[in-house]
């Protein structure tokens, strides 16, 4: 009696736990943290880090900053008297379908306008709401900014997405609950401004990396591949001088984005 009342128990106990991962399995979200990075100009976001940029965060005209969907990708947000406005959204927003209206590359977003115009003035730690269009599928996600009261400048912060197709996620949350730990940086580099040669730094030892140089609209300047070593240096030489990102990639996976500034 005592040995079928303990199986009996063994047996809830494994669906149980069956049940517990089956649930985590099919709620795997992609968190990205980046080192805070504040461009003059624009930030090429790769949502699902698959090496193609699909949302632009851009600084524009002086005093207003964008949201600019690539290929079918949307944003959340209003539209009023002809201006599509992004929502600054808080913690734990859920962000699907559900929401009232999303805007495609069509109608690229302003998230902030001087000091009048826009959701996002004076914004810090709120939520752009994202869409991510892969074939059929959307997958829902978020990026955590900071905007100036003057709409001069913006810091990103960090992103995360659903990778189950269609499913919703919470802003702020990450594979491991609510963001926590932000601020380690393992991507340095010196000197920077760069004149001629900049040396690229990590925490870590790179293995087959590959490091590619973005312009601040998202295209492939230069790419370096097979790089093994915990530092590596290359020529600024040929670059054009502007604001440029350095892209860290392993096995298909950003592990590092930071700001490198060209100059004469």
């Amino acid at each position: 009696m005592q040995n079928k009342s303990l199986k009996k128990a063994v047996s809830i106990l494994g669906l149980l736990v069956l049940f517990f991962l089956s649930g985590k399995l099919d709620a795997q979200i992609i968190y990205t943290d980046i080192p805070d990075a504040t461009p003059n100009a624009t930030y090429p976001l790769d949502l699902n880090n698959d090496s193609i940029v699909d949302f632009l965060i851009q600084f524009d005209l002086g005093d207003k900053v964008m949201c600019k969907p690539q290929n079918d990708n949307a944003y959340s947000g209003y539209y009023f008297d002809n201006v599509y406005l992004p929502w600054a959204n808080p913690t734990n927003t859920s962000i699907c379908d559900t929401l009232t209206t999303w805007y495609d590359t069509m109608n690229p977003g302003t998230m902030a306008s001087g000091t009048n115009m826009g959701y996002w003035i004076g914004a810090t730690d709120k939520y752009l709401a994202l869409k991510l269009i892969v074939g059929k599928d959307s997958y829902y996600g978020w990026a955590r900014l900071d905007v100036t009261a003057s709409s001069t400048s913006f810091n990103i912060k960090d992103y995360a997405y659903q990778s189950t197709p269609n499913k919703c996620i919470e802003s702020g949350h990450t594979a491991l609950g609510l963001i926590q730990n932000l601020n380690n940086k393992v991507l340095s580099m010196f000197p920077n401004p760069c004149t001629s040669t900049t040396t690229i730094k990590t925490t870590f030892k790179f293995k087959n990396t590959t490091i590619r140089i973005q312009n601040a609209f998202g295209q492939l300047i230069k790419q370096l591949k097979n790089i093994s070593d915990e530092s590596f240096s290359f020529s600024c030489d040929n670059i054009p001088k502007g604001v440029y990102f350095i892209t860290v990639q392993e096995n298909n996976k950003i592990i590092a984005v930071e700001k490198l500034v060209i100059t004469d």
